[in-house]
């Protein structure tokens, strides 16, 4: 944590973090991250590299975040969402890449509302599925419904 705020000139985190066990953490400085190293080793260039990879993934998820809000209907979001994963397997069957909780948080909409929306979806002959498990029928159908 606290790689989005590092280079930020506020210089504090706008958050609390709580451990769930004993912890240690280490700070460090902008300069000592940026900076060259003196020996030229290769561990420094390992954590710049995977700090920037931390980064960009952090920036990605943000930016897929606002598309998803950005969507109007929550049947529009569902659909997006589906069509995402189908995209990424390349296969009309997937597994969801998390729960019903943390999906429906990650649309910004309540679970109740995201199971009754992806129930009618499966009364339509849309979609099947059993718990994380989905199967496409219909792929034009879901892009239909996009906004």
């Amino acid at each position: 944590f606290g790689e989005m705020a590092a280079f930020s000139p506020e210089g504090k985190w706008p958050a609390t973090v709580i451990a769930r066990r004993n912890t240690t953490i280490m700070f460090l400085p902008q300069g000592k991250i940026v900076g060259s190293c003196e020996n030229a080793c290769s561990s420094h260039q390992l954590l710049v590299s995977n700090m920037l990879g931390i980064l960009s993934e952090k920036a990605l998820l943000l930016n897929r975040k606002v598309e998803y809000l950005l969507i109007k209907s929550l049947l529009g979001k569902i659909s997006a969402f589906l069509l995402e994963q189908y995209k990424k397997t390349g296969r009309d069957t997937f597994m969801l890449p998390m729960n019903r909780n943390e999906l429906a948080d990650f649309l910004n909409v309540t679970r109740p509302s995201l199971s009754r929306e992806m129930s009618r979806l499966r009364e339509e002959g849309v979609i099947d599925f059993h718990m994380e498990s989905i199967k496409i029928l219909q792929v034009d159908v879901l892009r239909g419904m996009v906004d």
